[in-house]
């Protein structure tokens, strides 16, 4: 049995590169050290023990950024050593007899500390950068006592010049508390988009989804009651389920698609939503499963002349007002749906009145809800779309019995806006 030799792990490589890269940065930065002490020891340059202190913090710096984004979690602990390794040094050098000459290492230390504590602010836990950030700006401050020397006044004035030297500190701190709240801000922005896609997404398998199964579930319910009495019948009412069921997979496979955003990977094209032009269809399904009538009347041209936002808006009122009638409104209620132009733009309305020979007391066999009108997800949804365009949606209880939904849309829902008038054509079935 031959054994295969065993292909690696792309992990193990980026895992291996990542080691590399920390290992270099390590060595850079020792040798970063190594210069600043020998330079401050061997030379020259200033104190030594501020030397070495100050040659902590680039050399930090270089090891963090090496391996970032996997050594932010060492900021605290990065600035924390070089805020203590400061303090000691600045200490040493008050307290020593000689006070050698200071050189240009505090100023280095302060561009160190300074950037730490930007770094501190931004990304650490915010526990851990309320307990390290003073601690590193009291370090960035006392680092103006060995340049200015020896005070001749007393320790007030030490305190005055450190307080001054301290603004640097605080002006890091600003910084990086600016650059954290610029990360939260996009955080959030981030999340209302999701939520906002999400409620779009349920938005739109209510309008769709849920219209097509109510529609399919009341014709099998009248499959089931012609299938004894016409066979032939029940052969056309199972064709319309299949179409029902057809649309509603539709639909879903788009909020899929969007869900899993498909349409960029694959270099396809989002499924268009269906908007006014689909209305004429839209009647004619519902009142081809339903015993009673439904009527369209419309200005000519209005469907096209609307804006696509529009047009896919006021498809959803009439779908939602449909669905609302199935599943709430009494048997044989005759639907009328008006799409026309007035003079502030658009208005479309939605009325469903009981037949003369129904009971509108009685209950439709759908729900066991007789006449109950509620305000739910859909016509909330509908209001946000609507209130969006700059139109307002309205519904109530017709008198003596059904029920209206209106929603009025503005002039800039119309591509161009055109003069008002009675013209209007009539599609209805039975």
């Amino acid at each position: 049995m031959e054994l295969a030799t065993p292909t690696p792990d792309p992990e193990d490589r980026t895992g291996w590169t990542a080691r590399r890269r920390l290992v270099l940065s390590g060595l850079v930065g020792g040798l970063v050290l190594v210069l600043f002490v020998g330079s401050g020891i061997i030379g020259p340059a200033g104190h030594p023990v501020l030397a070495v202190a100050a040659s902590i913090s680039p050399a930090l710096l270089v090891l963090l950024m090496a391996g970032w984004p996997k050594t932010r979690r060492l900021i605290s602990a990065a600035t924390t050593i070089a805020a203590l390794a400061n303090l000691l040094a600045v200490g040493y050098w008050q307290v020593e007899g000689t006070q050698a000459p200071a050189g240009p290492w505090p100023l280095l230390a302060t561009l160190g500390l300074a950037v730490q504590i930007v770094l501190e602010c931004r990304w650490s836990p915010a526990r851990r950068a309320a307990l390290v950030t003073p601690l590193a700006v009291l370090a960035e401050s006392v680092l103006t006592v060995p340049i200015t020397g020896p005070t001749t006044h007393g320790w007030l004035e030490t305190v005055a010049v450190c307080a001054f030297w301290s603004v640097i500190g605080l002006a890091a701190v600003a910084g990086g508390l600016y650059l954290r709240g610029l990360d939260t801000a996009r955080l959030r922005a981030v999340r209302q988009a999701r939520r906002a896609q999400r409620v779009q997404l349920a938005t739109d398998l209510h309008d769709f989804v849920a219209h097509d199964v109510s529609a399919m579930v009341v014709q099998v319910q009248a499959a089931q009651i012609m299938l004894a009495e016409d066979p032939d019948g029940t052969a056309g009412v199972l064709r319309r389920i299949e179409a029902d069921g057809v649309r509603a997979l539709t639909a879903m496979d788009r909020t899929v698609r969007l869900l899993r955003e498909l349409e960029d990977v694959a270099g396809g094209s989002p499924t268009p939503l269906p908007d006014a032009t689909h209305l004429p269809e839209l009647i004619e399904r519902y009142a081809a499963g339903s015993t009673a009538p439904a009527t369209l009347t419309m200005d000519p041209g209005i469907d096209t002349a609307l804006v696509p936002e529009a047009g896919v808006t006021v498809y959803r009122v009439v779908v939602e007002a449909l669905t609302n009638v199935r599943r709430h409104g009494p048997p044989g209620a005759a639907v009328t749906v008006q799409l026309h132009r007035q003079a502030s733009g658009v208005a479309l309305s939605v009325t469903d009145r009981p037949g003369d020979t129904t009971d509108h007391r009685q209950a439709n066999p759908f729900t066991d809800r007789a006449l109950q009108r509620e305000g739910g997800t859909g016509l909330a949804g509908l209001r946000e779309r609507v209130e969006m365009l700059g139109g307002r949606l309205s519904f109530g209880p017709e008198t003596p019995a059904g029920w209206h939904l209106r929603a009025d849309l503005p002039s800039s829902a119309l591509r161009i806006p055109s003069a008002d008038g009675p013209h209007a054509d009539s599609t209805g079935a039975p």
